[in-house]
């Protein structure tokens, strides 16, 4: 069994669960938590045509979480949490499109500029 099997699995089965992220994080590991919201966030934006993120959003998110003072297991769980939830909203939204209307694409537009432009303190 791959180490993906068991990611999609989990993916699968957050799937019928709004937020995704009461399924892959707790208050143990706030920088999870903010992965989570992240994924989301990235995964939104992508499905209301709002913008995509960098090749290095993920990166910078890690190297900002650092910053605050997480783990190297907090970092590692945040990085799979990201990668789990990106994962999920994909097949998600696959699954059941949601549309976008202008007022949310302007919004997720506005919080992926700033997640472009590096600053992670708003999740």
């Amino acid at each position: 069994m791959t180490a993906s099997v068991p990611a999609r699995a989990l993916a699968l089965a957050c799937l019928a669960a709004l937020p995704l992220s009461a399924c892959v994080s707790g208050p143990a590991n706030p920088s999870a938590s903010r992965a989570s919201e992240l994924a989301s966030l990235v995964s939104r934006s992508v499905a209301c045509r709002a913008g995509a993120p960098k090749r290095s959003t993920l990166d910078g998110f890690i190297a900002a979480e650092k910053v605050r003072g997480a783990t190297p297991e907090q970092l590692a769980s945040a990085r799979s949490t990201y990668v789990t939830v990106s994962e999920a909203e994909t097949i998600n939204q696959g699954i059941k499109p949601r549309a976008c209307d202008a007022e949310e694409r302007a919004e997720v537009r506005e919080k992926m500029t700033r997640i472009r432009a590096g600053d992670f303190s708003a999740l």
